[in-house]
């Protein structure tokens, strides 16, 4: 399942996760979940920078056939 929020609030959620196992005051109970949920959100952002990427290469070819 794709999540259907922005990039950069998707980034934000993943920076605050790191923040959070940074510290010295996190719950051990919280890391398994915490560290499940960065996996999910790292997967979609490099799903969402691949296809940008193709996407946007796509359109350079175009643009570079038409000249």
């Amino acid at each position: 399942m794709t999540d259907s929020r922005k990039y950069s609030e998707m980034l934000a959620e993943l920076e605050g996760i790191v923040d959070t196992l940074g510290r010295e005051d996190c719950a051990v109970d919280q890391l398994e979940t915490l560290v499940q949920r960065a996996s999910v959100l790292i997967k979609e952002l490099k799903s969402r920078l691949a296809r940008t990427e193709k996407s946007v290469s796509g359109m350079l070819e175009e643009i570079g056939e038409q000249n």
